[in-house]
């Protein structure tokens, strides 16, 4: 395969825990494939953590036309379109349900030769982050002994420039999540920062669009935070992942957030449903406490663990 004229087409929708959990196959292809263009299709948001990176080289958005064509082909596309879908050798997309024959036989329709499509299966036994990951493998083999491994590729790097300045231990905690049973209660995590602050340690409480309606971000707005903690509200992506990287722990849902604190090399304690937990923990530094709800990991429970993984909590 000559990877100096590859060009490759990667596909992957949902939110951003949804995209994280390919950031080790995507690596992994950077890695195998160096002087290949890859080109990304995702949420636009969430896909500029992997152009800085340099993961990827080019990013198109899940919802403008250059993807819709990749459902109803080229008839109608446009001439720019049309220019940009040709020449793409592969394309790889990534989905958690059984794959969707439009998306293919559109990929197909559009001259790309060689399509595949890796589709979670109904029973899983490992994490969706390591089985997309072997699934991957299986496609592009590396090169022999020298290929990366997962615990190489499962890594976000962070820019300098992002990283946050120097300062002494902190926290980040993140209290929300996109699905309100996902969510552990919020007077819980308020009590775990009082506690913290109460040792000494400051922290950030980070929210975002998804758990800022009223009945949420009213307990943060009266009761305010403790001296040395702050709220950051809806923080670029790229300043959060800086955030995180220098953090000494993180707390959090099962949320994109996590993933990312994860991801960005994070000393994370994330709270799980049970039946979501097997698949979807993040890679990394993670510890999970997981429950039937979340309203039974009681607050003694999580403080503990945090005791646990952090000694200067003592």
């Amino acid at each position: 395969m000559n990877t100096k004229t590859l060009r490759v087409l990667l596909l992957r929708f949902g939110g951003l825990g949804d995209l994280l959990a390919v950031l080790p196959s995507i690596f992994y292809l950077r890695k195998t494939m160096p002087d290949g263009e890859l080109t990304l299709v995702c949420r636009e948001e969430y896909g500029g953590l992997f152009q800085d990176a340099g993961f990827v080289d080019r990013l198109v958005p899940a919802g403008g036309r250059r993807a819709a064509a990749l459902f109803g082909g080229l008839s109608g596309a446009d001439p720019e379109t049309r220019s940009w879908a040709e020449g793409f050798c592969l394309a790889v997309t990534w989905m958690q349900k059984p794959p969707d024959p439009s998306l293919e036989e559109g990929l197909r329709s559009i001259g790309i030769p060689e399509v595949r499509v890796i589709a979670l299966p109904a029973l899983l036994a490992v994490p969706v982050s390591r089985f997309f990951f072997d699934a991957t493998v299986s496609i592009i083999p590396g090169a022999g002994v020298n290929a990366p491994g997962f615990d190489e590729c499962a890594r976000l790097p962070v820019s300098e420039r992002a990283v946050a300045s120097a300062r002494g231990p902190f926290a980040v905690v993140h209290p929300g999540s996109g699905g309100e049973s996902k969510r552990w209660p919020l007077a819980n995590f308020l009590e775990i920062v009082r506690r913290l602050a109460d040792r000494g340690m400051p922290g950030v409480l980070v929210t975002g669009e998804a758990e800022e309606e009223p009945s949420f971000s009213g307990p943060l707005e009266e009761g305010g935070l403790p001296p040395g903690w702050t709220w950051l509200s809806r923080p670029a992506l790229s300043g959060l992942a800086g955030l995180l990287a220098e953090a000494s722990f993180y707390l959090g849902n099962d949320s994109g957030v996590t993933h990312l604190a994860a991801a960005c090399g994070a000393k994370v304690l994330a709270l799980f449903r049970e039946d979501l937990a097997p698949a979807w923990r993040p890679f990394g530094r993670v510890r999970v406490l997981a429950a039937r709800t979340l309203p039974e990991i009681g607050a003694d429970r999580v403080w503990l663990a945090l005791r646990e993984e952090n000694s200067f909590l003592e």
